[in-house]
């Protein structure tokens, strides 16, 4: 494939309440080892990081359509001009409200795409080595 991966790193507001929006430090990450997913993370604080991992194609719906059924849930926010993105995450560990722009989102989505096409990821994955990775342990 030859690419490590691809790093979008933006700031998003994290909703801790009615009335209180914390700026939060954003990152996602497409590795070239995991081509059907995108990894999240943000910093509650500096010791303390959250981290998700979930489909691409979630994603890519959620830019146009609510999507996620379950601990992951993307929904755009607003018209197509200043369209911005609502991920939620929850798990027994508790919930999580971001949002912000959808525009840098879409654009560092469409570069995961032009690396590994949609519906070609499985091309990417090498079988064989990953088989002998579990398989000898």
């Amino acid at each position: 494939m030859g690419f490590p991966g691809l790093e979008l790193k933006i700031r998003m507001s994290l909703v801790a309440g009615p009335d209180l929006r914390v700026f939060v430090p954003v990152r996602l990450y497409y590795k070239n080892t995991d081509p059907y997913a995108v990894q999240f993370s943000f910093d509650v604080t500096p010791d303390d990081v959250v981290r998700w991992t979930f489909a691409r194609e979630l994603l890519d719906q959620g830019l146009t359509a609510p999507a996620g059924i379950g601990d992951v849930k993307i929904t755009p926010i607003g018209p197509l001009q200043n369209r911005r993105l609502r991920i939620e995450l929850e798990s027994p560990d508790g919930y999580a409200r971001l949002e912000g722009p959808a525009a840098p989102i879409k654009e560092w989505l469409a570069e995961t795409y032009a690396a590994v096409a949609a519906g070609q990821e499985s091309k990417a994955v090498d079988i064989d080595s990953l088989l002998d990775k579990f398989l000898t342990r």
